[in-house]
């Protein structure tokens, strides 16, 4: 665009100066005792030549103005990126007993999920003797479509080994409550002591509750002299 138009204005120039030139070749040859007519012919050739001229530089300036102006360079168009949906938070293993119910899947969605409902005894913290042994519990649901059978265990699969592993002792249908017990047998040394277990298909899956069905039961005791 800045091209085209310096390019009209020079074109303006050089016409501009041809005109000059060519009023310049009609005047008449000087002669030592002009008339008054020609007298007047001069004056008016003069005036023209320098409106002429004055048009001229005008014209000049306004090039140079033109060519000092910056060129113009088109924005980009700002485009705001979407919100990101929320993500949830990924469930852990071995989630503490302090978590007490955990949101479960829709009853229904899966063959095999269960809601916790809570430490039947010995909740988190427990004071426990060195070496005492007892039977931990908690209360579970199958919130699932399939049935626990006693093909099931409830199994240790992460921290302080301070239990066995258990047994479904009966068959447990979709909307029944069953009852973990556990035989726990308190360390030798003073200390806290964290323990995790998880119930087991015919197949050996492990399953537990929350969310993601990855939850454990856990037994946190603290174990004195």
């Amino acid at each position: 665009m800045k091209t085209n138009k310096t390019t009209l204005w020079l074109t303006l120039i050089s016409g501009a100066l041809v005109l000059i030139f060519a009023l310049s070749a009609c005047q008449p040859a000087a002669e030592q005792t002009p008339s008054p007519e020609e007298i007047a012919q001069r004056v008016a050739y003069t005036q023209q030549a320098a409106a002429t001229e004055a048009f001229v530089q005008t014209l000049i300036a306004k090039v140079d103005q033109l060519s000092n102006q910056p060129t113009w360079t088109p924005q980009p168009t700002y485009t705001p990126y979407p919100t990101p949906e929320p993500v949830a938070p990924t469930a852990v293993v071995g989630a503490t007993p302090t978590q007490a119910v955990q949101p479960t899947a829709p009853a229904g969605t899966k063959c095999y999920q269960m809601e916790f409902l809570g430490d039947v005894n010995y909740p988190p913290d427990t004071t426990v003797k060195v070496n005492e042994k007892f039977v931990k519990k908690w209360k579970i649901k199958n919130t699932g479509t399939c049935t626990w059978t006693r093909d099931f265990d409830i199994v240790f699969v992460w921290g302080d080994k301070i239990g066995k592993n258990a047994d479904v002792t009966y068959d447990i249908k979709p909307g029944d409550t069953y009852t973990v017990n556990v035989e726990i047998t308190a360390p030798a040394t003073a200390g806290t002591y964290i323990g995790y277990w998880m119930m087991t298909d015919n197949q050996g899956a492990r399953f537990g509750y929350g969310p993601g069905g990855d939850y454990s039961l856990a037994v946190k005791i603290q174990v004195v002299k």
